[in-house]
């Protein structure tokens, strides 16, 4: 008996354990974000290059490349964040909203293809295993959100 009752309270201590570790992981996490915000298109561009240097061993014309696409990239996003929020009390009409998805797929395959041309065939292999992993995680994260 007595047994059970020490198994017991080592399994409650160790579930509490990891979960306050999730919970500061979270809150570590969203403090990371909130100062990720501010940054510059120039800023995100090169950490997003040398995490794919990191992930992909780009050499130093690949970097170069690669990070005119990030930069590309990040200024369009901050373009977009402007329009979204000058037009935040304005609701898209069907066919604004369609125009809208389409562009942002038009310019994802012309990303692709960019990066098809830079990266060897491992590299791109590797790259779009990376981003499809990516891709799965976020709308895993979306379905949770949503319950």
């Amino acid at each position: 008996m007595k047994k059970i009752v020490l198994i017991a309270i080592a399994l409650i201590s160790i579930s509490v354990s990891a979960q306050h570790e999730k919970t500061h992981r979270k809150e570590h996490k969203k403090e990371m974000v909130e100062k990720m915000k501010d940054w510059t298109p120039e800023q995100k561009a090169e950490v997003a290059t040398k995490k794919m240097t990191l992930a992909l061993d780009l050499n130093e014309a690949q970097q170069k490349q690669v990070y005119a696409i990030h930069l590309e990239t990040a200024k369009d996003r901050l373009k977009m964040k402007d329009n979204k929020e000058k037009n935040a009390n304005e609701a898209l009409s069907p066919d604004e909203l369609f125009e809208l998805k389409k562009a942002r797929m038009e310019k994802k395959i012309e990303t692709k293809a960019q990066f098809k041309v830079i990266l060897t065939a491992e590299q791109y292999k590797k790259w779009e295993k990376k981003s499809h992993r990516k891709k799965e995680a976020r709308s895993k994260k979306k379905l949770k959100s949503n319950r």
